[in-house]
């Protein structure tokens, strides 16, 4: 894990209050970096990767962040997939050139207000060309 990458998810993300655990995640699978605990598996990370360009299976299957089943609720473009799980848990995945960002709410986080945070971070590093 890189010290920068650790930073975005824990200033960039955790330090905003609106995301509960996050990890950012190279497009090939390994782990970059995250909040301690929240173990997304190399091919949970390849199958939401897939899903960007082919969300079929989602609607049925729904999407697998760290061994949780979220249903499936929508993309936003190209860059961003949103799931639920219960009427206060979520997540939001970020897809940028080389990385794929997550970000989990729940305890009473707006969803709106995690996937907002994520979503910045996602056009930020989109702009970077990372």
């Amino acid at each position: 894990m890189s010290w920068q990458w650790q930073q975005y998810v824990d200033e960039s993300l955790l330090g905003t209050k609106c995301v509960t655990k996050a990890a950012i995640h190279g497009t090939d699978g390994q782990k970059w970096a995250s909040t301690p605990g929240f173990d997304v598996q190399p091919k949970e990370v390849e199958k939401l990767k897939r899903a960007f360009t082919n969300p079929e299976d989602l609607y049925s299957s729904g999407l697998h962040v760290a061994g949780t089943r979220f249903v499936y609720l929508r993309h936003n473009g190209e860059h961003a997939m949103y799931g639920r799980k219960g009427s206060e848990t979520g997540v939001c995945v970020c897809k940028t050139k080389s990385a794929l960002l997550i970000g989990f709410y729940d305890g009473g986080i707006q969803p709106g207000s995690c996937n907002a945070v994520v979503e910045k971070l996602g056009d930020y590093l989109r702009e970077q060309q990372c």
